[in-house]
């Protein structure tokens, strides 16, 4: 049975996995749009992708700078402040895009953006899965 610690480092390392995970969608979401269809089309995914990996790497780095139940005020703020600026800085980064890229394909930039979020649930069931396949319970 794995201590608190070893749990918390797993989960830790999940998250980086995620962070990474994130940003190679990103960079190939826009290297796809880009063969596919174009420099407008590879732009716009590739903005998408890093509307998604930005904020969410913001909030990693907000939320898990604690650790330790003395500290379990201190992570529970930094949760809330984690969240609260992902979705500020989510906006905004959205905004800009919006105001400031001309030309833009909006629906290259949806797609990048939900592709890099989608590795939110891809990369821990990747992860899980190889768990099981390293560790097979008898």
């Amino acid at each position: 049975m794995p201590t608190f610690m070893q749990q918390a480092s797993e989960r830790l390392r999940v998250i980086k996995l995620i962070l990474l995970g994130q940003l190679v969608a990103a960079l190939l979401v826009g290297t796809g749009g880009l063969m596919i269809a174009g420099s407008l089309t590879g732009m716009s995914a590739l903005l998408g992708g890093l509307i998604a990996w930005l904020p969410n790497t913001y909030f990693a780095l907000r939320a898990f700078r604690y650790r330790g139940a003395r500290a379990a005020q201190k992570i529970v703020r930094s949760f809330y402040a984690g969240a609260f600026g992902k979705m500020i800085l989510t906006m905004a980064l959205f905004a800009i895009v919006f105001i400031k890229v001309k030309p833009l394909s909006a629906l290259a930039l949806f797609i990048g953006f939900a592709i890099v979020q989608a590795m939110n649930w891809l990369v821990p069931l990747l992860v899980a899965i190889h768990e099981r396949r390293k560790y097979p319970s008898t």
